[in-house]
């Protein structure tokens, strides 16, 4: 399942970074439309959380992985070939988007819950995170070199061939039984009330719709950034990879370091240090400031990627987890996959990222 996973975070998300720049897509499409097409896919991947999260309660994650690997999949052929914008959006937000509310984090921390017993939970969380985190340091240089050498067409294509077959792979090898085949009754529905009725879900969930949004909007945009700052693309997508590689101590020993310290403290301790990171991309043009953006942003991103997961489940594991998870996972991914849309407009209007970013 975490092979899976960062094959799955590789397709949907580092490798856009690199296919939204002028040398790639960014060639053909403008950045507000290439914007607005990642972004809706975010949003409808939101929207889906919560059934998704109802469904994974009920049915487990196998199918989760098998269609979402292949609406993956077409989402990235489609993309190949597309000549119209239209295309591209189709493609996206009607493909891209269930294929990634299938297969990211959603689905794989309801699966820790059902399959992994409650005190080596947070094991297992750490884990996740620290194979996923693969997907920077391999699908950013790997798509940055794939695309000088192939064409961002065909660079999008083969991207579609590994989505579907590793998730036909992972998914011989899950187990095949129903959490709610032996359940007489029917779950309630997570309601909105309920955000509202509980004040710690309602400020966890608020903080991570904002640092979603920021996050998101950073990822899509930090190689455009950089390029437009006159820096080598090439360049730019190493450094991106190493700093994927600087989140591994903090997904491994986050979830360790909770059962010492405070989720909350160390999710609070990650937000200051991504905000130092932001400043750096947003103020500095010199290496040193690109080099200590990839540096700081690595580190405390590594540290706050597991606190949601860790957190969650220390306060709502159960029958209904992943539809709490679901729900509360909609609201930031709308939000999140609207960010870095307006940030693209705004760099268009404007001309730059300064003010946007």
């Amino acid at each position: 399942m975490s092979l899976f996973v960062m094959v799955a975070f590789g397709v949907t998300l580092y490798a856009m970074s690199v296919l939204l720049t002028e040398r790639a897509a960014g060639g053909e499409f403008s950045i507000s439309l290439l914007s607005a097409a990642f972004g809706g896919s975010a949003v409808i991947a939101g929207l889906l959380a919560p059934r998704i999260g109802r469904y994974a309660d009920d049915h487990s994650v196998r199918g989760l992985t098998i269609a979402g690997g292949a609406l993956g999949a077409a989402a990235m052929f489609l993309f190949a070939v597309a000549q119209t914008p239209w295309l591209v959006l189709v493609a996206f937000w009607f493909l891209l988007g269930p294929a990634a509310g299938m297969t990211l984090y959603e689905p794989a921390y309801v699966a820790m819950g059902q399959w992994v017993v409650d005190g080596h939970r947070n094991k297992a969380i750490g884990l996740l995170s620290l194979i996923a985190g693969l997907a920077g340091p391999v699908f950013v240089p790997a798509t940055g070199a794939f695309l000088e050498a192939f064409g961002w067409r065909a660079t999008a294509a083969a991207l579609g061939g590994v989505f579907f077959f590793s998730g036909l792979a992972a998914s011989t090898l899950y187990p095949r039984h129903k959490p709610g085949e032996h359940r007489d009754y029917a779950l309630d529905r997570i309601r909105w009330t309920r955000f509202f009725g509980d004040r710690r879900l309602l400020y966890l969930t608020l903080a991570v719709i904002l640092t979603f949004a920021a996050m998101n909007s950073v990822i899509f945009h930090r190689v455009a950034v950089f390029e437009e700052q006159g820096f080598d693309v090439g360049l730019v997508a190493i450094l991106a990879g190493i700093s994927g590689l600087l989140t591994f101590p903090g997904r491994y020993l986050m979830p360790r370091a909770a059962e010492r310290i405070a989720a909350t403290t160390l999710f609070t301790i990650a937000c200051a240090g991504i905000v130092v990171s932001m400043v750096m991309a947003v103020v500095g043009s010199s290496t040193v400031a690109m080099v200590g953006f990839f540096v700081l942003y690595g580190i405390f991103f590594g540290i706050l990627l597991p606190t949601r997961a860790v957190i969650m489940n220390g306060w709502y594991s159960g029958e209904d987890y992943g539809a709490i998870m679901g729900k509360q996972w909609a609201a930031a991914a709308v939000v999140g996959g609207l960010t870095p849309w307006l940030v693209g407009v705004m760099r268009d209007a404007l001309g730059g990222y300064t003010v946007p970013l």
